[in-house]
């Protein structure tokens, strides 16, 4: 069982290796292919001075089978550690010293994992916010200033 059991693990990671690769490609690749297409801005936004995000917006703002990876791994490595902390937390006794450092690395490791999923919204949601125009200037005119018909 345990066996099948490392044999799964190092499956899911080198799926999930093998997807952020992928990704880190496949962005790669398309802001290459962009790169010789007029945009009008060749700068980019101010705040993206590459312009290289915004070139891989349309293939970031989608869903990947990175994100899915990375949720997968997170899950399944969460519920693995906490099983494994319960029993360690209830027989101590026969359980190596070392074992804790094991745990600690495997907790470091899962919530590393969620960090690149967190870094990876907040690369979405600034997509999404820089993607947008800047809204129509506010004049602050009265109802009695307004422009009339000739």
């Amino acid at each position: 069982m345990m066996t099948l059991l490392a044999l799964f693990g190092g499956a899911l990671g080198l799926a999930v290796t093998g997807s952020a690769v992928l990704l880190a490609w496949s962005v790669f690749a398309g802001a290459q292919a962009r790169k010789g297409e007029p945009d009008g801005e060749e700068n980019g936004p101010p705040g993206n001075p590459s312009g290289w995000l915004q070139k891989s917006a349309p293939h970031l703002l989608k869903w990947t089978y990175f994100d899915y990876a990375l949720l997968v791994l997170f899950m399944v490595g969460s519920m693995f550690l906490f099983t494994d902390l319960v029993a360690v937390l209830r027989d101590a006794d026969q359980y190596p010293p070392y074992h804790f450092g094991y745990l600690l690395c495997g907790f470091v490791f899962t919530l590393s994992g969620m960090l690149m999923l967190i870094v990876r919204l907040a690369l979405t949601l600034s997509l999404v916010r820089t993607d947008r125009r800047s809204p129509a200037p506010h004049h602050h005119d009265h109802p009695g200033h307004a422009e009339h018909a000739e």
